[in-house]
């Protein structure tokens, strides 16, 4: 799994993540508090991880290159 995660796109889904997870904890309303729940769960662990499958099958690449 090449990484295509990176600099400001890694912070901002870390940002969604934590944004979203403190809306999990906020509200009562069950539906809500699952869909945000899920937004973190993708947000940190793509921002975690440096991956994003979506990337990957869009092409996208926002990793910083290591020139040799």
């Amino acid at each position: 799994m090449k990484k295509n995660v990176g600099g400001i796109d890694r912070l901002f889904r870390f940002g969604i993540g934590f944004l979203s997870l403190g809306v999990v904890f906020a509200t009562n309303n069950t539906p809500m508090q699952v869909v945000f729940g899920l937004v973190a769960l993708i947000g940190l662990g793509t921002a975690a991880m440096g991956y994003c499958p979506i990337n990957d099958q869009m092409g996208l690449n926002t990793a910083v290159k290591k020139e040799k």
